[in-house]
């Protein structure tokens, strides 16, 4: 494979010293013929960044792009230069000695290590709170394909920011980047019900409520209605059982904004989340299962949930296409097409490794029939590979892991599985654990057998007993301004509970 290549020059003539630089600066150039994100730190731990860059700062995220390399002016001294472009590129660290008058050039070429648009699959980031103006070049300074920029955001009941006056919904940047300008999130948490982001919406979607009032499947429906998508942005929420069940979520947060580029954040009580039922769950290497672990129930039950993946870039610590989900497209790239294809389940969600899985030559989404005579073996094929060091990547059935692989490189996996009841296959990989968690979760590949519903019983009580807390939770919690709101917050988990109690 090739690497980043740099060509580094020192450049100090009197002349430009004395017509450019202060004798006690020295001016730094890179070059870098397509945009991408950078880093550069002084020894002190100072971020620094050019004039007319798209500047990021969040917590220990301190970056900053810009399209064809930059020029700046800096004190004399150490400094770190790191430059990314998404996850499918290596990345480039160098440190730079910037003494006074002696200018540094710097040619820099990033190189991929993977090209997955060859291969037919196509980056999103589902959360995004980043300005609409500097979308097209975050996507392709990102080599991610697609992103709704979450204009409409409300808090608790509280309006931040609002969507343009604007007929032109989705943008297209190129043949292979488009973007979304009227997506709407509606997050309401702790007593809320939780947060659910409203996708490739065509026109405004109103909020005239508040923490309680109206519950999250109202503007499901209204996003459905005018040909748009809602993304259960955690899968952890208060209302998510009650979502799932009547059909209002199209696709489920598994790699969310809580796994940053700097950390994990593992507090999920104080903002209302479902209890973690096991200790583990409460680490940071543990916080990827917890929502494995509730995904899994939902795909016993027989819910087929597409995996999703965003990374709240605007708030939180990390760029844009952080946590990314790669949807497999049969045709050209576009903005639609791709929306489709993650509804059918053609997926995976990742914030590193790239993750890939067939059953009997089938790919995630598929549904593979077998007879009704006590089912037979299939071919598991699964692989990942990533820029960082691996631990382990594992094949899980109905929840269960059946067969794991462990190295730090590529890994892939070939073996075969005997299939007697319905249910699901699906792949999960893990990167060494460091100052953060970076793992990948392919959508399902559904095995059905004969007549059998394949329903994990333990797994609707599950969602039941989830959503009696729930009722209990609201039927004693005031700040309900009228009696109605009540009736209909406690209305949609009754009607979500029947479903459960239903299911055989």
């Amino acid at each position: 494979m090739c690497r980043n290549v740099v060509r580094l020059l020192l450049v100090g003539t009197l002349a430009a010293c004395s017509t450019r630089t202060a004798p006690d600066r020295f001016q730094l150039r890179v070059r870098c013929a397509e945009p991408a994100r950078f880093y550069l730190d002084d020894s002190r731990g100072k971020s620094w960044a050019p004039e007319g860059a798209v500047v990021y700062v969040q917590r220990g995220e301190r970056h900053f792009v810009v399209r064809h390399g930059f020029a700046i002016d800096l004190p004399a001294g150490s400094y770190t230069l790191v430059a990314e472009r998404g996850p499918e590129y290596r990345p480039f660290r160098t440190t730079i000695d910037g003494r006074p008058g002696k200018d540094v050039t710097l040619d820099l070429a990033l190189t991929r290590w993977i090209e997955m648009n060859r291969m037919g699959w196509y980056s999103g980031d589902l959360h995004n709170h980043r300005r609409p103006e500097d979308m097209p070049l975050l996507l392709q300074a990102e080599d991610l394909n697609l992103s709704p920029a979450i204009t409409d955001w409300i808090w608790d009941d509280r309006q931040r920011g609002a969507p343009p006056q604007t007929r032109d919904a989705i943008r297209r940047v190129d043949a292979t980047h488009a973007f979304s300008v009227l997506d709407k999130e509606i997050e309401r948490l702790k007593d809320g019900p939780g947060a659910v982001d409203l996708l490739g919406l065509r026109s405004r979607i109103p909020f005239d409520g508040y923490l309680l009032h109206p519950t999250n499947d109202v503007f499901a429906r209204e996003a459905h209605a005018q040909g748009g998508w809602a993304d259960a942005e955690k899968i952890v929420w208060r209302d998510a059982a009650a979502l799932v069940a009547l059909g209002h979520v199209d696709f489920a947060g598994i790699v969310y904004n809580h796994f940053n580029r700097q950390d994990v954040e593992t507090d999920t009580d104080s903002w209302g989340m479902i209890p973690k039922t096991r200790a583990e769950f409460k680490t940071a290497a543990g916080m990827p299962l917890w929502a494995m672990d509730v995904y899994y129930r939902f795909l016993n039950c027989g819910f087929r949930l597409p995996v999703s993946a965003g990374s709240a870039s605007g708030v939180k610590a990390a760029p844009l296409g952080y946590c990314r989900t790669y949807v497999k497209l049969d045709g050209p790239f576009d903005y639609e097409r791709w929306f489709r294809a993650l509804k059918s389940g053609r997926s995976f969600g990742t914030n590193g490794p790239m993750l890939f899985l067939t059953v009997d030559g089938k790919e995630p989404g598929a549904v593979l029939s077998l007879p009704n005579n006590g089912g037979r073996s299939v071919k598991i094929h699964a692989e990942v590979s990533s820029e960082k060091p691996l631990d382990r990547l594992e094949v899980v059935f109905k929840g269960r892991t059946i067969h794991t692989e462990r190295g730090s490189g590529k890994i892939s996996a070939d073996f075969t599985a005997d299939v007697r009841e319905t249910g699901w296959f699906a792949a999960r990989a893990f990167e060494q654990v460091d100052h953060t968690v970076r793992f990948a979760h392919t959508s399902p590949v559904y095995v059905e057998v004969g007549g059998d519903k394949g329903v994990v019983r333990e797994d609707a009580r599950f969602f039941i007993d989830w959503i009696d807390r729930e009722i209990a939770f609201y039927k004693a919690l005031p700040g309900f301004r009228k009696p109605a709101d009540r009736e209909a917050m406690l209305a949609l988990f009754t009607q979500a509970r029947k479903v459960y109690a239903g299911l055989r």
